[in-house]
């Protein structure tokens, strides 16, 4: 009999709150309600020089998502401020032919360690009708020679950024 009147009391007081929660809840309507967020607002910076500040700012946490989903025990500490000073490739080419060139480090760790390593890495990035397009990446450590990372976890979180930022086909 006690533990009806309890059941009883705790339902009662389930069914008050819930009342209470709908009483007082603010009704919402289109007027109040601003649907636009950040994500929705994302816009793909006019000049190559904005572009390469704004993937720097936000690759980390595209390559750490990156690392998560392909179960990569690594994250991003930090990354540098891009360099936009290109390598000449092709001296008798005009230079608005060629791909732009992205030089940045970044700091990383093994998930749960201490010790970090650098990496640098070198990004071609090419403008098309669907915004910029990564076209190749090469990474470096230390003193060893580049090697080519256009498949590897730096490239998928490039490619996204560039998808959600530059790429119409993805902006509402």
């Amino acid at each position: 009999m006690l533990i009806n009147w309890v059941n009883q009391r705790q339902n009662l007081f389930r069914m008050a709150i819930a009342i209470a929660l709908f009483v007082f809840m603010p009704m919402c309507d289109s007027s109040t309600v601003n649907a636009e967020t950040y994500i929705n607002n994302r816009v793909c910076p006019a000049d190559f020089p904005n572009l390469s500040k704004s993937l720097a700012r936000d690759l980390p946490d595209y390559l750490n998502r990156t690392y998560i989903r392909l179960k990569l025990k690594r994250e991003v500490m930090t990354i540098s401020q891009p360099d936009l000073e290109p390598l000449p490739l092709a001296p008798d080419q005009p230079r608005d032919r060629l791909p732009q060139q992205i030089f940045f480090s970044i700091l990383e760790r093994q998930t749960g360690k201490v010790e970090t390593s650098q990496r640098a890495y070198w990004l071609f990035v090419v403008p098309t009708s669907y915004g910029w397009r990564l076209a190749m990446a090469f990474m470096r450590i230390g003193q060893a020679p580049p090697v080519d990372v256009s498949d590897a976890a730096i490239a998928d979180a490039t490619n996204k950024w560039l998808r959600d930022y530059c790429d119409p086909r993805y902006q509402r």
